[in-house]
């Protein structure tokens, strides 16, 4: 079944006088965890009814919908919360198209159903495997099970192919890109921007040195790198970044901030790695160069070096 048979279905019996936009968008969050609405904010209200309208495929949609299950039975306690005269009209309008669908089992048929719709659009294989011994509360934990080892498995794959690509260009044959070696020095900037640092790579050098390590894929692939960029930039240094002084490295934050958006962006809400990965990953180890002068400015010339590696020279 396409999504818009099943939504216009759905609809004609929850609906009631909501219109599609604001429809289609409640129906993909109930699916979704706690970071769902967050996930589609930046979707539009007029997407949204292009999707319901079947004007414009949910494959994307559908991916990170799977990727972000409610691992509680949130959509099955939703379409029960509209009670059990709606539950039969719900059994009425989709007889036709699920086998054995009654007033008791409606929620849980329609969740599975919508399940496969989810799947199906995102280019995954339907299972094969016979459920008539199962119950739906057993079939809707293997759903949620399989549909996130298929989206793992996807991401795995896309992040696998960036990762070979970067193999054959590289010339040292690994995936990591090498920071110089340590030269401790003084910094050059004032007390309270070194303080203001000390905060800011406490909180972005770990999210940094996994990025330019060698297994940076996994962090990507689970979305919890992608979920914690977003949230630090959020809830603290949208704002305080402006805070520091000294306007060189003021730059230097607010470069790293936009690298990692870029890269978190990419795959909270569209879905896919960017295309600029790799470069993205070289930037970001020169951000962390610059961004620890006390480590390494050393006696070479800093500036010249990092300009080097800016125009894509290896060290």
């Amino acid at each position: 079944m396409e999504f818009k048979v099943f939504a216009k279905k759905l609809k004609n019996v929850i609906g009631g006088k909501s219109n599609t936009k604001l429809f289609t968008k409640t129906i993909f969050e109930t699916m979704m965890n706690e970071s769902g609405p967050e996930l589609l904010a930046d979707t539009s209200l007029e997407t949204f009814k292009s999707y319901f309208n079947g004007n414009t495929s949910i494959s994307k949609v559908a991916a990170l919908i799977l990727a972000n299950l409610n691992e509680s039975d949130e959509f099955p306690s939703y379409l029960e919360g509209f009670g059990e005269t709606t539950a039969q009209l719900l059994a009425d309008e989709f007889k036709n198209d699920i086998p054995d669908i009654n007033s008791v089992n409606a929620s849980f048929k329609i969740t599975d159903l919508f399940f496969e719709i989810l799947r199906e659009a995102a280019g995954k294989e339907k299972s094969t495997q016979k459920s008539a011994d199962k119950t739906p509360h057993d079939i809707l934990e293997e759903k949620i099970l399989a549909s996130g080892q298929a989206i793992a498995d996807a991401w795995g794959n896309a992040v696998s192919n960036l990762v070979n690509g970067l193999d054959r260009n590289s010339n040292a044959g690994t995936t990591s890109v090498r920071l110089p070696e340590e030269q401790p020095n003084e910094s050059l900037y004032s007390s309270e921007d070194n303080l203001l640092l000390e905060e800011f790579t406490a909180d972005y050098d770990e999210i940094m040195v996994i990025l330019i390590g060698e297994n940076y894929a996994a962090s990507l692939i689970d979305m919890t790198l992608p979920c914690k960029i977003k949230d630090l930039y959020e809830t603290k240094w949208m704002s305080k970044a402006d805070t520091f002084a000294d306007p060189s490295l003021k730059s230097y934050v607010f470069g790293l901030l936009g690298e990692l958006n870029n890269i978190s962006n990419s795959f909270l809400v569209s879905g896919s790695t960017t295309p600029f990965l790799g470069s993205s990953r070289t930037k970001i180890r020169n951000l962390y160069v610059k961004l620890h002068p006390d480590q390494f400015a050393g006696t070479f010339p800093y500036d010249a070096f990092i300009d080097d590696w800016d125009d894509g020279e290896n060290y």
